[in-house]
């Protein structure tokens, strides 16, 4: 009776898929794009805390497969982790003392730590030491994507799934306004590691420097950008 049960769920899960790819090409490639760039500029990056950074990205491919599947709240779920990762990964680099209590268990990150304007990650004079641009845009984002998502995380009423569908289909508004969340965050994790090591000599092809123009301009880090392509050279 279990696989019964099982195989109805997975038949209309694999539907909800197909009917999400269907319906959404366009968005899902760029979204494909930023996550190949992820990986790319990962790629690049030697240090000991690259493990939090294939991890965000492990996050975003769960969170992408469910919000296909139409489980949206599992999808959420995951996208407050790859936000909360993305700035606990920066913040590492720079507190290795929390870092190495974090890997034996004995330190939690907070999100009121990680966003701390004095001295968290979004704050504007740290990140200034690294490219010299204004980050309004991108913090505004940032909180905006993690509050949003809480929501889900937190189990509100009205952002509860059976609140709004009886069963698990694909709903299309639903979907888009997923992606839509997903894609800016895939753009802030690509604009917070490029600030942070904007001086890496990526030798990426033409189309991931076409995005990566395209996300700074979108985020105003036209500085950010000038300092990124000068190794482009």
């Amino acid at each position: 009776m279990i696989g019964d049960l099982i195989k109805g769920f997975k038949n209309r899960l694999d539907d909800n898929i197909s009917k999400s790819i269907k319906e959404n090409d366009k968005k899902l490639s760029e979204i494909s794009l930023n996550i190949e760039l992820i990986e790319e500029i990962t790629n690049h990056i030697d240090n000991d805390t690259q493990i939090i950074l294939k991890e965000i990205i492990h996050d975003l491919i769960s969170g992408l497969y469910s919000g296909l599947q139409a489980l949206y709240r599992n999808a959420y779920i995951s996208l407050r982790s790859g936000i909360e990762l993305s700035l606990t990964y920066v913040y590492f680099l720079d507190h290795n003392y929390e870092y190495l209590f974090w890997k034996q268990d004995k330190y939690d990150v907070k999100w009121s730590v990680l966003e701390n304007e004095e001295k968290g990650v979004l704050n504007e004079k740290y990140l200034a030491l690294f490219c010299d641009d204004k980050f309004e845009k991108l913090f505004s984002l940032c909180r905006k994507i993690y509050r949003d998502c809480s929501q889900f995380v937190h189990g509100k009423y009205e952002y509860m799934y059976t609140v709004k569908h009886q069963v698990i289909d694909y709903d299309k508004d639903t979907l888009i306004e997923f992606l839509n969340m997903f894609y800016d965050l895939t753009n802030i994790i690509i604009a917070l590691l490029l600030i942070r090591h904007s001086n890496l000599n990526l030798g990426i092809d033409e189309t991931y420097k076409g995005i990566i123009e395209k996300n700074l301009k979108k985020l105003q880090l036209t500085n950010t950008l000038e300092k990124v392509k000068e190794y482009w050279k």
